[in-house]
């Protein structure tokens, strides 16, 4: 492989990782702002975090539904943020 072909690839590869962190810094804050704002709707009061709740299962069995460990993963986030509320 030529010096020119290796430093294209070394720079495609660390546009690569930069996107990826960029993707996950943005996941980050998403999770954050989305725990934030269940926390804040089931405070609210009972009947906000009962229908809080019920959405949520609703999510819950469509992701079910899917039957992916991405899926999987996601219905823990959500198990995790409600028990968290």
């Amino acid at each position: 492989m030529s010096d020119s072909s290796s430093n294209v690839a070394s720079r495609l590869y660390a546009l690569a990782v930069a996107r990826d962190t960029a993707n996950l810094v943005d996941l980050d804050a998403s999770l954050a702002l989305a725990r934030a704002s269940v926390r804040t709707l089931m405070a609210l009061s009972p009947q906000a975090a009962m229908l809080m709740r019920s959405f949520a299962q609703e999510e819950i069995d469509r992701l079910h539904m899917e039957c992916t460990e991405e899926s999987q993963g996601s219905i823990a986030i959500i198990r995790d943020t409600l028990n968290m509320a």
